[in-house]
């Protein structure tokens, strides 16, 4: 591979996620005239749970494009076999000069669950931003509790909603490795992955953990990089470095993730939804309490004009 090809995939590469992510941008101004406290961020977290489920539920009903976005991915999954096919010849090589460069060994080494748990990209995300809420706590500093919490809700959502509902519902098996003839791959597989991009409705139950059969739609990584995308870019009003990183994570072990893209696709929508769902949910229930952290004195003082007994005077007015 040419330096010349190797730069134009890259660049291919990084226009495909990043086209997706600006197309579902919004605008939403949170009132932040009132600081908000450290038990109030945590309240106003849980109790928006509700709120969010009920968003997340009623979508597929209140999308005013439900019917065009139905044919994109109609279209996406008609043309699944040529793009994954594309995908693993073109785009999955580009890991083997991506992964040499970044290393995540386990941060905690007592047993097995530990290492496997906090190791890989995976494990340096949850410390991540357990570490901005931590420092938050120490500094006061409130986008850093909030990005911290708003996350950690936002990952529990994407994965309930991506790996244990939409997984389990759709059954869809992964994309064999490799598709058509194309050879090379240090990753050769047989069933449950399969050549056709039709093999849905494999019904099962997901269980916390992940199994190879009936678990292509949508990718859950896709959906919960994503997501904690969104959710930062937001607190932090920044687009670049949230979503340069979760791309950029994404694509570390690329192979491993093994999925027709219209499950990236789909997985980057949905994880896009939810983070603004977190986001936007949360801050209309921080302006609807924010007025009980208002410092309110005990006695309000005016001066006015009064008349006592036909004498006009000035009097002192005490409320309360």
């Amino acid at each position: 591979m040419t330096k010349q090809s190797l730069k134009r995939r890259g660049w291919l590469a990084a226009a495909f996620f990043f086209t997706l992510s600006l197309s579902a941008q919004i605008q939403f101004e949170p009132d932040r005239s009132i600081k908000e406290t450290r038990l109030g961020i945590v309240r106003n977290t849980i109790l928006t749970v509700d709120d969010d489920a009920k968003a997340i539920i009623q979508r597929p009903l209140n999308n005013p494009n439900r019917t065009a976005n139905a044919v994109k991915l109609f279209a996406l999954i008609a043309t699944d076999y040529q793009t994954t096919k594309y995908f693993q010849e073109n785009i999955e090589p580009l890991d083997r000069y991506i992964t040499p460069y970044l290393s995540f060994p386990s941060i905690l080494n007592q047993n097995s669950f530990l290492r496997k748990a906090t190791g890989g990209p995976d494990g340096y995300i949850y410390f991540g931003f357990t570490a901005l809420y931590g420092a938050g706590l120490i500094t006061g500093n409130e986008k850093l509790q909030e990005a911290g919490i708003l996350t950690t809700k936002a990952v529990i959502e994407s994965y309930v909603v991506s790996h244990l509902l939409l997984k389990s519902m759709v059954g869809r098996h992964r994309p064999q490795r490799v598709l058509g003839d194309f050879g090379g791959s240090s990753r050769e597989s047989s069933f449950p992955f399969v050549e056709s991009p039709l093999d849905f409705f494999n019904w099962h139950i997901n269980a916390l953990g992940s199994s190879a059969y009936g678990t292509g739609f949508p990718s859950y990584h896709a959906t919960m990089y994503f997501t904690i995308a969104s959710v930062t870019s937001q607190v932090f009003d920044n687009y670049w470095i949230p979503y340069t990183t979760m791309t950029l994570l994404w694509c570390y072990n690329i192979e491993g993730h093994n999925h027709w893209i219209s499950e990236v696709v789909s997985g980057i929508v949905i994880g896009e939804f939810i983070g603004r769902v977190v986001y936007e949910n949360y801050h209309t229930q921080r302006s609807k309490s924010k007025t009980t952290h208002e410092k309110r004195p005990l006695f309000k003082k005016n001066m006015s004009l009064g008349q006592t007994f036909g004498v006009i005077g000035p009097s002192l007015v005490l409320s309360w």
